[in-house]
Order: structure tokens, then C-alpha cells, then sequence
């Protein structure tokens, strides 16, 4: 069977058998991958395309890093999952902690970043006392019954099904561009004025919001939201929880956004990266706040994957190649350039604005030239095929266009990436 016939067979077969709605990015990019390695991907007819998706960020490390690979088969051959506790747990955990300021330093780990976030919330909630959750609209935390509802409340599902105790205010977001917003002295006082004045907010106990809009396209917050809001947690006597399911592990050039931002949270959920890609998360708050809440009882964090070996060895080889001496500093001087790339890109096309974002976390509007508004599906289809066609995979497929390399992108691929939007765009 030829590598063509074996492509169609495949696709043809996910047609046919995955249940539930399509996958737009992947049914626009009709190909089927074989292989990656480092900040490439390879289709099955060995065709190169600078991955700028990577999973949403889960590939942070890059696709088949040596070291990952060597860790993840050498546990493969000894043991892949178990109830009892094992080496590689003890040394995954301590290793986790000591990124972790203290306060954070009582870990639960599990599989998805939905599973941690509903974690994160039964903890939080349990902990406070209190039922409602405080929110931000467009923040995306999952696919499950109840965080799925805090992007848009208004949706007739959300307001048919979804919890009652979500509350939602704005979330403030900040229209600087990537290259100034080290500089945005914005506080988004008037929001949390506001907040602090709402008197429907009797019974929230916790805060739930990422630190930056990650699906609602790599959106920062205004710059002194965060410390602003973690005042006002204080005052309130509320969790404060950031879902660092994205920005965590060394996106925003950091290893956390909490230390980007200068403020740490009560609990914070990380998933994505956490595992290099295997499926891998946790929550971790203070050893007060788990004893304070529901879940200090025995199997109430217990999860069938939740720390499994393999998962620890591929979490623990991640979390060496991103503390290892330069890592983040690389990742800062690729992010700059991709940041400063977008802005002359900006400049220079009228379908490209509002270039923004953090770290290897970026973003454009991509705009119908013709109508001066957001693009529509047609035309967001054409421009990322045509990204695809130049050895390029982003997420172009909707209005809101999001940059999310592997961490491991070099100054020269950023380059190359930003001369394929050159390419296209203009």
C-alpha cells in the first residue's frame, strides 16, 4: 500500500468511526502525521512542517527529545501502571515541589487538565465554605459538565445545564502589543473596583481564572490585574486559583506565570507540558488547604492514571530538560524574536492586528481586509491551508490566530515562522 493510500485509509477511517463533532484545525489540514522531532512534524510522506501548534502547548519540550524518549522506554520496560506507590512517584513529587514556592507544595496529581481543574474547584470550594466559583468570561477550562460553561454563561446550554453556583465578570484584557507589555502599566482597577462592589457575591469562596486567555487566543490580562486581584482574594477571604494548564511550565518564560506575573496564587492547576506529551496533570496548593478541605480524605484525590510510573518518568525528564541551565533563557530570546517578527508583521499587512502576547505564548487578529472585521470561516480556512502548503502548521483556522510553539524553537525557526506569515499574510 502506498503512503498516499495509507494516509486516505486513515482519514478515511476517523471519518467513518470518531464519534462527536470534527476536529476543524485537523479535518482543514488533511494530513495524517507520522513522526515529529524537535520543533517538526512530518506526515506520512515525510513532508516537514514547523509545528507551531504543538499540542496546545503539550509538546513544550519539543517532539522526541532523546532524553524524554530514553526515560519513557526505560520505564515502559519496567512498569507502566499500579495503585501502590512507586519510586518514580517519591522522585517525581520532590522534584515538582522544588519549583514550587512552599505554599504550593502538597501536589495531587492525574491525567487531564479538566480533571485537575474540577480537582482544583471541589478543593477550593470545600476549603472556603462556600459554593460559587468567581470566574471570567472567555477563560476555557475544560470540557467537563461544569467549568465548561464559564467561557460564555450566556450560551443555551450554559444557561440550560450549567451550575448554578458560576459566577462570571470580564476578564480585563490588556491591548498592548508583545514587544511593550512588559511595560503596560494597566491595573484593572476599575474591574476589581467593580467586583468588590457587586453585593451578589455573598457566597463565592474562590476564584478560578487563567492567567492568560489561552483558547480565546493567547490574550494577557492588563499587566497588574493579577496583583490586584490576589489583594483583593485577601481582603475577601477567597482561594485564589489560577489554571496554569497552558502557561505553566516555562510558557511565559517562566517556569510559572504566577512568577511572571509577581502573584502567587492559593492553589494552581498545571496540565499540558507537565508531561512532555504524555497526559499528565496536577493541583497544588498548601498542605493547610488540602487538610482544610473535603479531599484530606483517604481516595478522595485518588486517580486510576493520576501518578502512574510512566507518566512520572516522562514528567520527570520534562521538568529537568525546562530547569536545565539556559533552558528559559533560550525560550526568552525566541520569544522575543517571534514578538518583535509580529509586530513588522502587523505593520506591514492590513490583515494582520493586535499583535499580543507572553513568552512563546503569542497572537493576532487575523482580519477580512474587505470588511475590516475579524475573518470569516472561509477565509481562515484559505490562509491556513496556505500556511500549511509552506511547511507551517498554526492555529489559523479560526479569527483569533495563536502561536504556541515547542519551548525548544530556536531563534532561526522563529525567523523561519514568522517569514511564512510573511509569505501569507501579506
Amino acid at each position: 500500500m502506498s503512503v498516499r493510500e495509507r494516509t486516505r485509509r486513515a482519514l478515511d477511517a476517523i471519518a467513518r468511526v470518531a464519534g462527536g463533532g470534527k476536529r476543524p484545525m485537523a479535518d482543514l489540514a488533511g494530513v495524517a502525521l507520522g513522526s515529529g522531532h524537535g520543533s517538526f512534524v512530518y506526515d506520512s510522506a515525510g513532508k516537514p512542517y514547523l509545528d507551531a501548534v504543538a499540542g496546545y502547548g503539550v509538546a513544550s519540550i519539543g517532539h522526541s527529545h532523546p532524553a524524554w524518549v530514553e526515560a519513557v522506554v526505560n520505564q515502559a520496560q519496567r512498569l507502566a501502571g499500579t495503585p501502590l506507590y512507586t519510586e518514580e512517584l517519591g522522585l517525581y513529587l520532590e522534584a515538582l515541589a522544588e519549583v514550587l514556592p512552599p505554599s504550593l507544595g502538597q501536589i495531587a496529581l492525574f491525567s487531564t487538565g479538566a480533571e485537575a481543574v474540577e480537582t482544583a474547584v471541589r478543593l477550593a470550594q470545600t476549603a472556603s465554605g462556600k459554593t460559587a466559583v468567581l470566574t471570567f468570561r472567555d477563560g476555557f477550562h475544560g470540557k467537563t459538565a461544569a467549568i465548561r460553561y464559564t467561557r460564555k454563561p450566556e450560551d443555551p446550554e450554559a444557561r440550560l445545564i450549567a451550575p448554578s453556583w458560576i459566577r462570571s465578570v470580564e476578564y480585563p484584557v490588556c491591548h498592548h502589543d508583545p514587544v511593550e507589555y512588559p511595560d503596560c502599566e494597566d491595573t484593572a482597577a476599575d474591574l476589581l473596583a467593580a467586583i468588590a462592589a457587586r453585593t451578589d457575591l455573598d457566597e463565592v469562596g474562590s476564584v478560578l481564572v487563567e492567567p492568560v486567555l489561552g483558547t480565546a487566543g493567547n490574550i494577557p490580562p492588563e499587566r497588574g490585574f493579577l496583583r490586584g486581584l490576589r489583594r483583593l482574594c485577601q481582603e475577601r477571604d477567597w482561594l485564589l486559583v489560577y489554571d496554569e494548564s497552558i502557561t505553566g511550565l516555562g510558557r511565559t518564560g517562566e517556569m510559572f506565570a504566577f512568577e511572571y506575573f509577581d502573584a502567587v496564587p492559593d492553589v494552581v492547576v498545571l496540565s499540558k507540558g507537565l508531561g512532555g506529551g504524555l497526559p499528565f496533570s496536577a493541583v497544588c496548593a498548601a498542605e493547610r488547604t488540602w487538610d482544610s478541605s473535603a479531599l484530606a480524605s483517604p481516595s478522595s484525590t485518588s486517580s486510576t492514571f493520576g501518578g502512574n510510573p510512566l507518566a512520572c518518568a516522562a514528567g520527570l525528564a520534562t521538568l529537568r530538560i525546562l530547569a536545565s541551565a539556559g533552558f528559559l533563557d533560550q525560550v526568552r530570546e525566541s520569544a522575543l524574536r517571534l514578538a518583535s517578527g509580529l509586530r513588522e508583521l502587523s505593520a506591514a499587512s492590513e490583515a494582520v492586528a493586535w499583535p499580543r502576547g507572553v513568552g512563546m505564548m503569542l497572537g493576532f487578529d487575523h482580519i477580512d481586509i474587505a470588511t475590516g472585521s475579524l475573518a470569516g470561516e472561509t477565509l481562515c480556512a484559505d490562509r491556513f491551508q496556505a500556511c500549511r502548503d509552506c511547511g507551517l502548521l498554526i492555529a489559523a483556522h479560526s479569527p483569533r490566530v495563536r502561536i504556541n510553539p515547542p519551548l525548544i524553537l530556536s531563534v532561526e525557526e522563529a525567523d523561519q515562522l514568522i517569514e511564512t506569515l510573511f509569505e501569507v499574510f501579506v
